[in-house]
This record gives C-alpha cells, structure tokens and sequence, in this order.
C-alpha cells in the first residue's frame, strides 16, 4: 500500500480527515485488496469507450501539459478536455498523494490499443490520465487510504461529474480518471473556462479547498453514488 501523502495535506486537511471517515462508512476506500486477471485485446474502433476521436498520433490534436506544484508533464487531448485532467493531477499531488517521477509513471494520451478494459482505450483519444498506474494497477482495489478516497471524491464533484475515476469500473482500476461526457459537452467546456479563471484569481484553484466542510461532502457523496452505482 502507497503511505506516502502530502505534509501540505496534513497541515491543512486534517479536519476533512475525520469527515471523509464518516462520509466513506459504506464501504468506500476498504483497506481489501482485490485482484482480477484480464486478457488483453486490441481496440480497433474509431472512438474511444467513452465516445471521443481516437487520436492518430501524438503531434495530432494533443499538447503537452504542466502538473502545477511538480515538474511533470503530461501528453493530453489539447482544449478542455487537458485542461481539466491536467487540473486532475494538480489536485491528486495537493490532496491525495505527492507525485513524483522517481515513485512511478503518469501516462495521457497513448498509441499503445492493447486494453485490458475498454474504459483503457480512452488513453487512444487523450482523455485519460492514469497517475502511477504501476502501483495501482487493474484489478485491484484497496490501494488508497479512506481520507485519500475521500479527497479523490471532493475532485469529482468540484469538477461536476465530467471526470470519473477507474475505482468506480466494474474493473477497477485506481490510478486512472477519465472525461465522462460527450464530444461538444457544453458542463465540459464550462468547468475548463472555470479552471482556467482560477488560475488567475488568488485564493481560488487546486490547494485551496477545504475538504472537510460538510457542503463539499455532501456533494462529493452524492455524485458517488451516482458514479459508483
């Protein structure tokens, strides 16, 4: 299990420590590892799992992205769709664990159509990322700490749905988060334009939520048991 977390975290987060145990008595974050083998298959079709272009190579309809807070890039679909995964990493390294190139890979857009599930052909279109996938890879779950859970949840709902997290697959798989509305979604490209107003407002953006408070977790809560279902 992955025990490294963020001392920023801790100093400001420790509140929404206690209430994401409450929020996650269901059964969500479970300490259970889970194991499940699967094949391999090549996807051929057009369009990712979740309905986007796949993309003919990496000079074509991708950029290059920073993970604020860390000196990684990541290669993602250009426009809203990197805007808002690349917001994903800067959260994850803030609030759930530090990221950083020595403890593992953090892979976007991919040629590679081997899958294992069809929701791993959303790497074909640039809009999925998968943050140390190694570690927690396919098939196993258990990996995260109930607070970790608790934070990957705040993310989802802070960005309303249009992100959703391989640990809520059938096959599941904690390291991924992927862009779960359609080509054109008008939520898509509004959460972008929010994420990019933040940038340039102080106070606003990654680092500064407070994950405790019982609004965000009432709200992170509902969208999972919608996601999750």
């Amino acid at each position: 299990m992955n025990t490294d977390f963020s001392r920023r975290t801790l100093l400001k987060r420790f509140t929404g420590v206690a209430a994401g145990a409450a929020l996650l008595a269901s059964g969500e974050g479970l300490l259970n590892p889970f194991t499940a083998q699967a094949a391999d298959a090549l996807w051929n079709k057009p369009r990712s799992a979740n309905g986007w272009d796949v993309l003919a190579g990496r000079s074509s309809g991708t950029a290059t992205y920073d993970v604020p807070g860390t000196n990684l890039q990541v290669i993602l679909r250009e426009g809203d769709v990197g805007t808002v995964l690349a917001y994903v990493a800067q959260r994850f390294h803030y609030d759930v664990t530090q990221l950083e190139a020595s403890r593992g890979r953090i892979t976007g857009h991919s040629d590679d159509r081997q899958v294992k599930a069809d929701f791993e052909s959303n790497h074909l279109s640039g809009t999925a990322l998968a943050l140390y996938p190694d570690n927690y890879p396919l098939g196993v779950k258990g990996n995260l700490f109930p607070y970790q859970v608790t934070a990957i949840r705040d993310i989802l709902a802070e960005l309303q749905g249009v992100v959703k997290w391989g640990g809520d697959m059938e096959s599941v798989k904690e390291s991924t988060f992927f862009i779960d509305v359609s080509p054109g979604s008008t939520k898509l490209a509004l959460v972008a334009e929010t994420l990019r107003q933040w940038r340039l407002t102080p106070g606003k953006g990654a680092g500064t939520q407070s994950i405790g408070d019982p609004k965000r977790l009432t709200a992170a809560k509902k969208l999972a048991s919608k996601q999750a279902a």
